[in-house]
């Protein structure tokens, strides 16, 4: 009982800070507009940092998701926390780089390796949450799956808005002490995760069945891709709908709050931020239910129905909005309670619950990997189109979108149905079959 719940609470922690790193992005933008201005932060540069860190994301997701499946979840566990807390720690001293072009360039390359490590968290993490998951309480394994992936993720975004305005508040709006500040408990989080890890054990499941002592071919891999190429293509391809318009719209909801709040004013910029981000927490924790209510498909299509329905609202009364701020932050809470209702709860846990232990690293990496370039993709149209059509546009394309995503999640496999043993022993079967029987330790 005792390594079960200390591996509940590693994956709660480590799950918030992944979802710390990547709210980082909204307070920064605001904080290097304030300090450089828009002719030493153009547009170009605010969409290349942020995307720094999706980038590293997605390669750390295509190397560790191919290592947690060959070697071990725990080392690449623990290679990960590492990178991130080095590309943190270097991101915290970014400000005493100058001049600012270099400052810059130096915060891109450090963001882009902590994102090498949050990406790279993802396969092994969610590989062995789901595993963990289905070995203490299988009939819930999707709400406890949500719960420390998405659920923790959703609430670093509020504590994270907290700190940055206790911090505005204390320094009396000085943007320096408020950057150091959350980067430097964006550090103390992956440090801890490592300490923890350190006396961390696999799972029986992968213990039981995985690809380490596995010789693998090329036509052990066409075999593989033939068994699960659609399995592959829809979760992929459900994963790089979400992610391109929900990042940009959270990434960049900062930017949008700014424009609308009098002056620019940070704190009240800030503020409405915090509660932005703590729309979408409530939308996670229904979604957690709902996975077993009414599965997993179906929670999917719920959520990309209402993202449909209030993306095409605000972007079409934007207008009106935008005189009535209130208005505009709820509405734009509840699109993203929406999202991380539905795909944000589900198209992780589904990427996980469809393909087979000893190849569950990869099959979610591919998946996670082709949404992290739906979310670069989607980031780097943002600002362009936003500059070009108006922030109304954004809204349009969100809804848009989520009417292909409803049409993908109608694909999707059921995944609630799946046996995770059994399809364990399907695959070595059909491996066996094919002249390729799996080597036990």
């Amino acid at each position: 009982t005792f390594t079960i719940t200390k591996k509940g609470v590693v994956q709660y922690i480590a799950n918030f800070s992944d979802g710390f790193q990547n709210t980082l992005a909204n307070p920064t933008n605001v904080i290097f507009s304030q300090l450089l201005g828009p002719h030493n932060y153009p547009a170009e540069m605010k969409t290349r940092i942020s995307n720094s860190l999706i980038i590293g994301a997605i390669l750390g997701i295509v190397v560790l998701g191919y290592a947690s499946d060959m070697f071990s979840r725990r080392s690449g566990l623990l290679f990960t926390s590492s990178l991130v807390a080095i590309g943190t720690l270097m991101s915290t001293v970014a400000l005493s780089v100058h001049p600012s072009h270099n400052m810059l360039w130096y915060f891109v390359i450090a963001r882009g390796i902590a994102g090498f490590g949050v990406g790279g968290e993802y396969p092994p993490s969610a590989a062995a949450g789901i595993e963990e998951s289905d070995s203490v309480l299988r009939k819930y394994r999707g709400p406890l799956f949500v719960s420390f992936t998405t659920l923790m993720a959703t609430l670093a975004g509020p504590i994270l808005q907290i700190i940055y305005l206790v911090c505005l508040v204390a320094s009396d709006n000085n943007l320096t002490v408020a950057f150091h500040a959350i980067y430097s408990i964006a550090i103390i989080l992956p440090v801890i995760i490592i300490m923890l890890r350190i006396v961390m054990v696999d799972s029986s499941l992968f213990h039981h069945s995985n690809l380490a002592n596995q010789r693998l071919s090329l036509k052990v891999y066409l075999l593989l891709a033939r068994r699960y190429w659609w399995r592959i293509i829809t979760t992929s391809l459900a994963f790089f709908l979400y992610d391109f318009i929900n990042f940009p719209n959270s990434i960049m909801s900062s930017t949008i709050i700014s424009s609308l709040v009098k002056h620019g004013d940070i704190r009240q910029t800030a503020i409405w931020q915090v509660i932005l981000a703590a729309l979408p927490v409530p939308g996670v924790a229904i979604g957690a239910w709902l996975t077993n209510a009414i599965g997993r498909r179906n929670t999917g299509i719920l959520g990309f129905a209402g993202y449909m329905v209030l993306g095409f609202i605000i972007g079409g009364t934007y207008d009106r909005l935008s005189k009535n701020i209130a208005a505009f932050v709820v509405l734009y809470g509840l699109l993203q309670a929406f999202g991380h209702m539905g795909p944000g709860a589900t198209i992780g846990l589904i990427s996980s619950e469809v393909f087979p232990t000893a190849v569950r690293g990869m099959g979610y990496g591919i998946a996670t990997a082709f949404g992290r370039t739906g979310a670069a993709v989607g980031t780097e149209c943002f600002v362009p189109l936003q500059d070009a059509a108006g922030s109304s546009s954004t809204f349009y394309l969100a809804g848009a979108v989520a009417v292909l995503g409803i049409i993908v999640y109608c694909i999707l496999p059921e995944s609630s149905k799946l046996n995770l043993e059994e399809e364990d022993r399907s695959l070595e079967a059909f491996l066996a079959q094919e002249g390729y029987p799996m080597e036990k330790e």
